[in-house]
């Protein structure tokens, strides 16, 4: 009888064997699945992309990042669909700008939650603007002012006015050789090239009210009006930007300026990573995006910053909060600015050698005399119809006067003005 106990006690122990290493197996199996929505900055090469996330895996068995390329002009569609799906992914890059739209639906989390306190001490304070009501919802990765790229085998001139760079596109002007100047026309996510002369204008999208908050539109104010002349005698009656210009969008106008085909290109610290990339090999110098003459010291240039957010209804926050710690240390986070050309936003990295060139140099004092974008709710909305009004003009199917003015109306009514 225990002979016959002792074999029934052996059967069962080696039937349930192949199912305990299956369950022990699987549990092995069992990672916590990070996605990251990662945009396609100019100059940011695949190759980074496919390193970061596979050395990190390998440092963390327990996590499985997959980092996810995303085009600039898809992310905010792809991302809010993602989440109106009840499915977004743990962290995203978004333009800083888009948190309040994501607060108010209640659908991103604090930041602070889930990176390190060593991680947030070293980002520079200044870079952090993606705060709400007191609380940080978007760790900022990237953080840069416009300025000019000027091409010094066609021109050495550094305008000190909007006027004078006019005068010098018209004059080194050549197509289809050389272009004065480079605009893109088509439209796409962000409304920068308009910024660059409404700012230099010393103009504004919005009034300020006394408590902070923005009041009614005022693009159409006579800065706006002017800048928005000022675009259209430049393409359409100076001929100065290549033919063609609203079919190209940024990523499509600027490799011509990359090219030497062009004198001046108003752009992202991104400019000399993307130049080296496409094989440039013309004297690249840079400056201020100048004011107008009668502008002064009102005369600004634009910067953005992009943030990495942490969504509510993703899974493994906690992994993705480990992945962001590793992501800002000097060997990832450095080479990322370096790539796409913007300062750096972390303490260390600033300290680098590879931080202390005329680039970084013309980006810094670009920095003390720019102003962002207005973190309005909707804003994506709004430069949609300022772009329209844009096109509207460069068609001539309305002044510059007559769009600004349709446009400013129809985004105050949007608002309740």
């Amino acid at each position: 009888m225990k002979k016959f106990i002792w074999v029934m006690a052996v059967l069962v122990l080696l039937f349930m064997i192949p199912f305990v290493a299956f369950s022990a197996s699987e549990k092995k199996a069992e990672k916590a699945k990070v996605t990251f929505f990662w945009a396609l900055y100019d100059g940011l090469t695949e190759e980074f992309r496919a390193e970061l996330e596979s050395s990190f895996n390998a440092e963390h068995t327990d996590i499985e990042v997959e980092i996810v390329p995303v085009d600039w002009n898809l992310m905010y569609d792809k991302l809010t669909t993602a989440v109106a799906g009840h499915n977004p992914p743990e962290i995203s890059v978004i333009g800083t700008r888009w948190i309040l739209d994501f607060v108010k639906a209640d659908t991103i989390e604090e930041v602070t939650k889930y990176v390190s306190k060593k991680t947030l001490d070293n980002i520079v304070p200044g870079a952090m603007e993606g705060v709400v009501n007191g609380k940080l919802y978007g760790l900022p990765v990237a953080a840069g002012a416009r300025i000019l790229a000027i091409n010094g085998n066609i021109t050495t001139l550094v305008p000190k006015t909007m006027e004078e760079l006019r005068q010098e596109a018209i004059r080194v002007n050549n197509p289809p050789d050389v272009y004065g100047l480079i605009m893109p026309g088509k439209k796409f996510t962000e409304l920068t090239d308009f910024a660059y002369y409404l700012y230099a204008a010393g103009g504004d999208f919005f009034e300020k009210n006394p408590d902070g908050s923005y009041g009614k539109c005022i693009v159409n104010s006579p800065e706006g009006v002017k800048a928005l002349e000022f675009m259209v005698q430049l393409a359409i009656k100076d001929k100065v930007v290549p033919e063609g210009f609203l079919a190209l969008d940024r990523m499509e106008s600027h490799p011509i300026f990359y090219a030497g085909k062009a004198a001046y290109c108003m752009i992202g610290a991104w400019v000399e990573s993307a130049y080296k990339q496409a094989g440039g090999t013309f004297d690249l110098r840079y400056a201020q995006i100048p004011p107008f003459a009668d502008a002064g010291d009102k005369g600004k240039t634009l910067i953005i910053t992009d943030s990495i957010a942490i969504f509510k209804e993703a899974k493994n926050k906690e992994a993705a909060g480990k992945f962001l710690d590793y992501f800002y240390q000097d060997r990832w986070k450095a080479k990322f600015d370096e790539l796409i050309g913007f300062p750096p936003v972390t303490i260390t990295a600033s300290k680098l050698p590879q931080f202390q060139t005329p680039l970084y140099k013309t980006l810094s004092e670009a920095a003390l005399r720019s102003k962002g974008w207005p973190l309005i709710e909707g804003f994506d909305e709004i430069t949609s119809i300022i772009w329209d009004a844009n096109v509207e003009a460069f068609l001539q199917k309305k002044t510059p006067k007559q769009a600004l003015d349709d446009a400013a109306a129809k985004i105050n009514k949007m608002r309740g003005y």
